[in-house]
């Protein structure tokens, strides 16, 4: 890689790549037009997502660690920007079949965090693809801000979508490492993506 910023994004980019390569021959994972499509509903992207299975996932996350340096504590999704292709955790396919089928868990259950995060990192990933060069904070904002309109958009009533919302904000963005926030995501702040509204987030 060139001794640049740039030029060492790039580099990682390059191994991770060929990472999923790799883990592609080995246990390949599943193309999911239905995911694909909240991407492109929701955020806009055009991009393949895939479904990895449990086996193939642990030790792909593993090599990710290495490359990317410890940075995030849990690796849930992948973008590839140059290729539109985002990978997911198995877990997190998981959850948005709930949202898929319209779904809806009990009130209280856990499982409604599980969606609200499922739509998070969806959104996260489909955001780096969107905006290759925004920072980790900028998209974390971005993705908290999908997911009430995620939630109108299945059929569910707004208090549903105020509730995965608020999950979202209060036990998964709020709980990221530093570099994953930012003061400028706030209700009105320079992050906001609809300021004439005071629902946030």
């Amino acid at each position: 890689a060139a001794v640049t910023p740039a030029g060492w994004r790039q580099g990682k980019a390059d191994v991770v790549r060929a990472l999923i390569g790799a883990h592609d021959d080995i246990l390949p994972p599943r193309r999911r037009r239905d995911v694909s499509e909240i991407a492109r509903s929701g955020v806009g992207v055009r991009a393949d997502v895939y479904c990895w299975q449990p086996a193939g996932w642990a030790p792909f996350a593993e090599q990710y660690a290495i490359v990317r340096g410890g940075e995030e504590s849990s690796l849930k999704g992948v973008a590839d920007s140059a290729r539109s292709r985002i990978d997911l955790d198995p877990a997190v396919c998981g959850s948005l079949g709930w949202y898929l089928r319209r779904e809806r868990p009990t009130a209280l259950s856990y499982e409604n965090f599980e969606i609200a995060e499922a739509l998070m990192v969806l959104a996260h990933q489909a955001e780096h693809v969107k905006v290759p060069t925004a920072s980790e904070a900028e998209v974390e904002c971005a993705a908290v801000q999908h997911v009430r309109p995620l939630v109108r958009a299945a059929g569910w009533d707004a208090a549903y979508a105020s509730e995965l919302a608020l999950q979202a904000w209060e036990l998964s963005y709020r709980k990221l490492p530093p570099g994953f926030r930012s003061p400028a995501c706030r209700d009105g702040g320079p992050f906001d993506r609809n300021p004439r509204s005071s629902a946030w987030p």
